[in-house]
């Protein structure tokens, strides 16, 4: 596998919020304000995506309160504001994945828990009833393909277009991903790897990670992950 070494401006791995990294802490995922329901209504390819997820708000609402968790509680964990997080929880407004990453990690719970999706049988996953996280004008989308995210591992479909560079995230646990399509560069700690088609990486995902795809196609990943987090 082709190794480079660190390279400048690569992530130091800072645990700082991930909303505040965003520097978009009160915006949509477009960067220009919370986006209203009706402009966030593009449809998902097989599954439910974000924009169509109208449980969203009420499960952090709901998971927030089982916490004991406050909305100004909440939103100074986070690093957003409190009227941002409101907004999200009465479905008017939209987070970036940084933000859905801060507001799980400070309820404790693995980001596709916010998310619902149509019955299963708890053993098969059809390709329609997917559970798909794709925020309005994102250019990346993550696709859980393991029935939940209560057991011991957790598997992912990431889908990334050219152009992504987004910030590292750490958790607790190991990793294990695929390249199924195109050619990405995954960054572990300070150590870029650059994988093609078929190649596989394993890390602890202690480290902070990221990946990215590069010559000029979209590029898909799937990735095992234990215990749960994402």
């Amino acid at each position: 596998m082709p190794k480079r070494g660190p390279q400048a401006g690569t992530s130091t791995g800072s645990r700082s919020s991930p909303a505040q990294a965003d520097g978009r802490a009160d915006r949509g995922s477009d960067g220009r304000g919370p986006i209203p329901p009706d402009r966030a209504r593009s449809g998902a390819v097989g599954g439910t995506s974000i924009e169509r997820d109208d449980q969203l708000g009420r499960r952090i609402r709901a998971l927030r309160t089982e916490r004991g968790l406050t909305l100004t509680g909440l939103a100074k964990r986070v690093g957003i504001t409190r009227s941002f997080l409101s907004s999200v929880e009465r479905g008017v407004a939209y987070p970036s994945i940084l933000v859905l990453r801060s507001i799980a990690a400070s309820l404790e719970v693995p980001v596709f828990l916010l998310f619902t999706a149509p019955e299963s049988n708890g053993l098969v996953v059809r390709k329609e009833a997917r559970k798909v996280i794709r925020p309005p004008g994102s250019l990346l989308s993550y696709e859980l393909i393991s029935p939940d995210v209560r057991h011991k591992i957790e598997m992912i479909i990431v889908r990334l277009k050219p152009g992504v560079d987004g910030s590292a995230m750490a958790h607790e646990g190991e990793e294990c991903a695929l390249v199924l399509h195109g050619r990405v560069i995954i960054t572990v700690g300070d150590v870029d790897y650059e994988l093609n088609e078929g190649d596989s990486i394993y890390y602890d995902s202690g480290l902070p990670h990221k990946a990215r795809a590069v010559g000029g196609e979209p590029a898909e990943i799937v990735s095992a992950i234990t215990p749960p987090n994402f």
